[in-house]
């Protein structure tokens, strides 16, 4: 099986909860974790032996987990207990109670939270009324990941979204298959499932920012921040056409290449182009595909094919100015220490 399993029932009963808390606490630094006082008609008593049962994967820089609790208590113990990136929790059975930055928010089944811990204060995990544990699914997105507008994805941060239709159902069910069916995965297979997980995070909260920035009456920088939006994504998704430049995605969106220029400047900073941001994406995408055996028997010219390059030698340019080495080098030695592009 890939990925990491622990079952409290594998320690000593007395031992279980002080085992557990020590593993979390290096998962995360700077909060204190204490079992929660039991409430009236709950699971949980406060004889009762803990629980936990826990089965984490990493699919590629993304992780998913699976965690069946008794109630515990999440609460912050220093500022600087920063996550350095978003997780999404997706309750299963009972109640997540949650405060991020003074907003308090009760998420149940059908229903996710998305967060990044800069400012979480606490989170409180409840056991069902009646029979059961506390169980949740997590998705863990490092920074560098989300490729939506961090000005944008603010109005989503610390909130809850729904679960229960459209790109969330998906995200949802395709999570749980994933952790469902981790004894059947190859070690190769984690990076495409990431992928996978990765796209449909994007489907979601890309969802939910235009479904919260299509009023009219919005003002000019919130319709800007869901133009910009719906433009990373729209070349998220175009990726593979060679089509794809700055003249096609301005005019796929009725606005002028001068104005796509400005907004996406605001967004990056001045530290990337569209073209640039599409180089990088593309060169991305080429370079997990040369990195995969299952496909070494694809020539290097089809896999920059896939990737929106009619030309070899400019994908050979381009792969090296970036990375140091040319396609056909990184296919055979794989990949350096540090692989990531040239800035």
């Amino acid at each position: 099986m890939i990925g990491d399993e622990f079952r409290s029932d594998d320690v000593p009963a007395s031992e279980r909860f002080a085992y557990w808390q020590h593993r979390m606490c290096g998962r995360m630094s700077g909060f204190r974790i204490a079992r929660a006082e039991p409430a009236a008609g709950t699971a949980d008593r406060a004889d009762s032996v803990f629980l936990a049962e826990e089965l984490e994967i990493s699919l590629g820089g993304l992780g998913v987990a699976s965690r069946r609790l008794s109630s515990v208590d999440i609460r912050r113990k220093r500022d600087d207990a920063d996550k350095g990136g978003y997780q999404i929790l997706l309750p299963v059975q009972g109640a997540l109670l949650t405060d991020w930055d003074g907003r308090a928010a009760v998420s149940r089944p059908g229903t996710m939270y998305f967060h990044d811990g800069t400012r979480l204060n606490s989170l409180g995990l409840r056991a069902p009324d009646g029979p059961g544990h506390f169980h949740v699914l997590t998705v863990d997105i490092p920074a560098d990941r989300i490729t939506l507008p961090p000005g944008s994805l603010a109005r989503l941060v610390g909130q809850e979204l729904p679960g229960d239709e459209g790109p969330g159902a998906l995200l949802t069910g395709v999570v749980s298959q994933v952790l469902a069916g981790a004894g059947a995965y190859r070690p190769t297979d984690t990076a495409r499932l990431g992928t996978a997980v990765l796209d449909l995070v994007h489907a979601h909260l890309a969802h939910q920012l235009e479904s919260r920035t299509a009023q009219p009456s919005l003002a000019p920088e919130h319709r800007r921040h869901a133009l910009l939006v719906r433009v990373v994504d729209f070349m998220r998704h175009h990726l593979e056409d060679p089509e794809l430049t700055p003249q096609s995605v301005a005019d796929a969106h009725h606005v002028s290449v001068s104005y796509l220029h400005r907004i996406f400047r605001a967004h990056t900073g001045g530290r990337e182009t569209v073209a640039g941001w599409i180089r990088r994406h593309r060169l991305e995408h080429a370079r997990r595909d040369l990195a995969d055996p299952a496909l070494a028997a694809v020539p290097v010219h089809r896999i920059a094919a896939r990737w929106g390059y009619t030309h070899a030698a400019a994908f050979t340019r381009s792969f090296r100015a970036a990375y140091g080495t040319t396609p056909r080098e990184y296919r055979h030695e794989g990949p350096a220490p540090s692989d990531e592009p040239r800035p």
